[in-house]
């Protein structure tokens, strides 16, 4: 993508995402009210945010749905009787965790889905996987993400490694968060 600015200027190719659902679920097991999600959604569109991030999509194989709220896995009625069909410009996202997703199970056409955009965790690791998910997303008609997570872990020329098959990847951006790092 082309630079539109510099860092102190204005730039119309930056995206802000909202994961207030996805990061504070973790505090909380994801058991936020219908209230305030409905409410978070409502301000985030007046913001003029361009992504809500709701949750995860997370393995029912994995995890049990009796000890964490819906945004843990984020089924497609869940998010809509939230948004309805979103008639916003605010796209819908969530995250997939590389090993803990059945993406395969639980991410459906996006034709018939009101999530936009597929963010990918993954670590070193983990890419080929993560590669698998991008290009089975991608497929499905989603805009998808790679955040590579730990990289203060990696060496130098793992992350080399891992950018070059990212950039032959069809994942549309490639982000890094190092909460421990």
């Amino acid at each position: 993508m082309e630079n539109k600015g510099t860092i102190l200027s204005y730039r119309p190719d930056i995206r802000v995402v909202d994961a207030t659902i996805r990061d504070g679920g973790l505090v909380n097991d994801f058991r936020f009210t219908d209230e305030f999600v409905k409410n978070l959604y409502q301000a985030n569109i007046k913001a003029g945010v361009d992504y809500m991030e709701f949750g995860y999509k997370a393995s029912k194989d994995i995890f049990d749905e009796k000890d964490f709220g819906p945004w843990k896995f984020c089924n497609e009625e869940d998010i809509r009787r939230i948004v309805g069909d979103n008639d916003s410009d605010m796209k819908i996202a969530v995250m997939a965790d590389v090993g803990r997703t059945d993406f395969r199970r639980d991410i459906i056409d996006k034709s018939d889905s009101v999530i936009d955009l597929i963010r990918i965790a993954t670590y070193i690791n983990t890419i080929p996987a993560a590669i698998e998910m991008i290009e089975y997303c991608h497929d499905k008609g989603y805009e998808t993400t790679i955040n590579i997570m730990a990289i203060s872990n990696d060496n130098d020329a793992d992350i080399d490694e891992a950018l070059e098959l990212f950039g032959q990847s069809p994942v549309d951006g490639i982000y890094i968060v190092d909460s421990y790092g």
